[in-house]
């Protein structure tokens, strides 16, 4: 069983025969702009709520939570992706990282992030379910309750992705042991649609006080988070499922050029997911707009301080 694993790990890291260099380092520099932009937007989005006091509120700190996760998506699990596809390029003139354990932990850096962004996106979903249907109770809630909520949801990523680490190395699973992987994410995507559909069902055909600012400001952000989730979702979803294809039929170098021109856009949509968030906060949340703008157009000090008699 190991050395069955061993053997589907050397796979992957056999040239793309059927890409080009050039062809590889056009989406590389594609994937690379992607992950700046990304690790850029996010970190100012991580800044903005922690310097704000306005939006540092006990029910943004998954957003905020999401936001770090988001921000390690496109500054690490993306550099592994690109310098591991390199190697499968033959780009590097360097020798690949020794097969088995080492490239095994890299995909492991990867997932962790990765599961850490999708299961706050449930986690969020969740909480605003209470929020709609104990608003007064919801309001509450302690702060140390979002915290554990918080670190609860990195330690599910740790965990997952530790399982799906065993997984890999030892073929825990036989031929499908990327399915843990998806298993895990469709309970998230479940958690997700479950949370939103009840939502919407109390929003339309339940009793709330329509008029209580309290209520009507936690709808905004259900809305608004409700966006964020939908957009997330869109926009890596064909990528996990042509990443299960892909492994389930067969390694994806020995597709044809345009099956890997697909796959490295799918792979460009899902990154592209995790920098989405801030732009949407930034249209639908305008306490966030006016601390962004203030952090990128400092006011002077003249505009600031009062003039001094003269």
């Amino acid at each position: 069983m190991h050395n069955d694993s061993m053997n589907k790990q050397n796979k992957t890291v056999e040239p793309l025969t059927t890409f080009s260099p050039n062809e590889c380092i056009g989406w590389f520099v594609v994937l690379s702009i992607v992950g700046v932009a990304t690790t850029t937007i996010n970190a100012l989005t991580v800044i903005v709520y922690l310097l704000e006091q306005r939006l540092r509120k006990r029910t943004m700190y998954l957003v905020i939570s999401l936001g770090v996760a988001d921000m390690c998506v496109g500054g690490i699990s993306l550099t592994i992706d690109v310098s591991m596809s390199g190697f499968s390029c033959g780009l590097w003139k360097i020798d690949p990282p020794p097969k088995g354990i080492w490239p095994t932990i890299l995909i492991v850096v990867i997932f962790v992030f990765n599961m850490a962004s999708v299961i706050n996106l449930a986690a969020i979903s969740l909480e605003r379910t209470h929020a709609t249907f104990r608003p007064f109770q919801h309001r509450l809630l302690s702060k140390w309750i979002f915290g554990a909520a918080v670190a609860a949801v990195w330690i599910t990523a740790v965990l997952s992705a530790s399982y799906i680490y065993l997984d890999l190395f030892f073929a825990l699973s036989g031929p499908g042991e990327f399915y843990s992987y998806l298993s895990i994410l469709s309970f998230c995507f479940f958690v997700i649609a479950v949370s939103y559909v009840s939502i919407v069902g109390k929003m339309f055909c339940g009793t709330q006080l329509q008029h209580h600012s309290a209520v009507s400001r936690e709808r905004k952000l259900t809305k608004t988070l409700f966006t964020v989730t939908v957009a997330s979702l869109m926009l890596i979803l064909p990528y996990i499922i042509c990443f299960f294809l892909i492994f389930s039929k067969r390694p994806f170098f020995s597709y044809s050029s345009q099956t890997l021109h697909f796959r490295f856009f799918l792979v460009s949509l899902a990154y592209v997911n995790s920098m989405v968030n801030p732009i949407l906060y930034t249209l639908r949340i305008p306490e966030f707009k006016r601390a962004l703008v203030s952090i990128l157009r400092p006011r002077s000090r003249a505009e600031v301080t009062p003039q001094s008699d003269s």
